[in-house]
């Protein structure tokens, strides 16, 4: 499990948090005390300990939990505050480490493996093949993005938009088709930097 997929998820959890109990206080007139406002956070978050798809910040829901039982604890305060620590990773991130987080969650997840083109070898099935010399121009020395990247793959059980999907999903980068030879199964997708798509 990578760093940017945790404060993902982690992201994602605190947004839909804080959405619910906004969408609460909207509907009633009244003030809503911080005890009140602790108990339908509590009551958001607690179903989601148990459930799989939290399994990496489960640790995380549970603190949430606890500190909304302590006096004087403050689940909203808390959230808002991991919402801006989740906030400065992302724009710490750049994309030299997005694409080694993306190329990591794509074996680690759905099994995909990734390998640098080299012509002297047979290329594979189902692998995801970058070509070094397109890799060494899209990148600035401090990593950032400044070219979209190449990934070739040649297809057998999989097809190039299940891949663009779990790609587009990870929000680490936006793919684009850009090629696909429908005989051969071979795809050409390039990965944009997810603030701007470049053509």
């Amino acid at each position: 499990m990578s760093k940017a997929q945790y404060y993902q998820q982690l992201s994602s959890a605190i947004d839909n948090a804080l959405l619910h109990l906004y969408c609460q206080i909207a509907i009633t007139e009244r003030f809503v005390p911080i005890a009140q406002r602790n108990t339908i956070l509590s009551q958001f978050l607690k179903p989601k300990i148990k459930n799989t798809h939290y399994k990496i910040i489960k640790g995380d829901i549970k603190r949430m939990v606890l500190i909304g039982q302590r006096p004087g604890g403050n689940i909203e305060a808390k959230l808002n505050e991991l919402r801006n620590m989740t906030m400065e990773y992302k724009d710490k991130m750049n994309g030299a480490q997005h694409l080694f987080d993306l190329l990591n969650h794509l074996f680690d997840d759905h099994g995909f493996d990734s390998r640098l083109f080299d012509n002297d070898e047979i290329t594979e099935k189902e692998v995801i093949y970058i070509i070094k010399e397109h890799l060494e121009h899209c990148f600035e020395p401090d990593g950032q993005q400044i070219a979209p990247i190449s990934l070739c793959i040649q297809f057998e059980k999989n097809t190039p938009e299940m891949l663009l999907t779990l790609i587009n999903q990870t929000s680490l980068f936006i793919a684009e088709l850009k090629e696909y030879n429908a005989l051969n199964q071979q795809a050409h997708i390039l990965l944009h930097p997810i603030n701007k798509i470049t053509h």
